[in-house]
This record gives structure tokens, sequence and C-alpha cells, in this order.
């Protein structure tokens, strides 16, 4: 375990841990102020947040990408280091031969679509869809800890948002799965008669 703990301590640079700062305060400031507001603006500031934490994810997955399959270079360590060299040097860098940054790409741009997306359907995807992600980031994190024992600051700050990204899809399902979706609005006219005939 202490092996563990050095990696982090010393395989996080304080450029990069202000950064996840950032996006754990955004994650958990939007689930609390989504919550928070209820039926009144609430799943539109978890579907925003959603968004922000999506596109951060998609930002670095694709500069992975580009850096390894487009520019065929391993992605730059903020600060130096080598975790992230031999990271992807390793044998769990890709999957049947796709790099996981691609899946990565593919994964969070699903959660945007479904972040965009309205309704029962769409809270649902989107919680699923984070929660494989988060699943997946817990995998990737295990291996770089206990198995490769190098710290990837790109794969840690794509776990942070996913992680993220999952409390806000969860707060979006738990909260308004069954309400009507506030931007749905509907006259008083188009609304069907109640009345007895």
């Amino acid at each position: 375990m202490g092996d563990q703990l050095h990696l982090l301590t010393h395989g996080i640079p304080a450029v990069l841990f202000g950064v996840l700062l950032v996006l754990l305060l955004i994650g958990t400031i939007g689930a609390i102020w989504g919550i928070r507001r209820g039926l009144e603006g609430g799943e539109r500031i978890l579907r925003m947040t959603a968004a922000i934490l999506g596109l951060a994810g998609l930002g670095v997955a694709t500069y992975v990408v580009v850096s390894v399959e487009v520019l065929n270079q391993i992605p730059q360590c903020v600060g130096g280091g080598g975790g992230c060299a031999a990271v992807e040097h390793s044998s769990y860098s890709r999957i049947q031969g796709v790099h996981v940054s691609v899946l990565g790409v593919v994964g969070y741009s699903m959660i945007l679509f479904a972040t965009a997306w309205r309704g029962d359907n769409a809270r649902m995807a989107a919680f699923f869809l984070s929660l494989f992600g988060f699943g997946f980031s817990l995998y990737l994190t295990y291996l770089e800890l206990w198995e490769i024992l190098a710290i990837c600051q790109w794969c840690v700050a794509s776990a942070t948002a996913m992680t993220m990204l999952f409390v806000v899809n969860t707060c979006r399902l738990i909260v308004f799965y069954g309400t009507r979706d506030p931007d749905d609005r509907t006259t008083a006219s188009e609304e069907p008669d109640a009345r007895p005939v």
C-alpha cells in the first residue's frame, strides 16, 4: 500500500491537482444545486453540469487519442514524470487492439448525447452509461496502482470527470425520474379535458 500512496502523492503535480479539484467542485456544487432547486430548474442545472463534465472528459480522451493514434507520441505528463509513458507502454493500454482512450471518446460522446436528450429514457441512459464509465475507470485505476505501478495523469483526470458524471447522473435519475420534463411546455388548451362528459 505504501507504493500506491507514493504514486498518488508524487504522480499528481499541484497544477493537475487544481484541475481535478475544479472538476470535483463543479460536479459537487452542480449536484447539490440541482437537487435543491428541484422541479424549478433543477434538472436543467444537472444537465448543464453533466455537459461541462462530459466535455472536459471528452477533451482529455480526445487529446490522448490524437497524441497516441494520430501523432504517434506518448501523451505529455503535466510537470514531467514518466507515469504516462509507463501506462502507455503497458499491455493494458489497448483492449483487443483498440486504445482505451478511443473507448473514452465514444463513452463521453454517448453520455453527452444522453445529457442533451430529455425524459426518463435519457435519464436512464445517462445513468447507465456513466455507471459503466465509472466502473471502467475504477478498473483502470486499479490496474495503474496495483499492476502497472504508474499513474497516468490523463487517466486520473478522466476518472475524476467520469466519477462526477456518475454522481450528477445518479442525482438526475433519482430526483427526476418519472417527473414531467419542465422544458415540455403544454398550454391548458392542449391538455386533455379532465371533466366528466
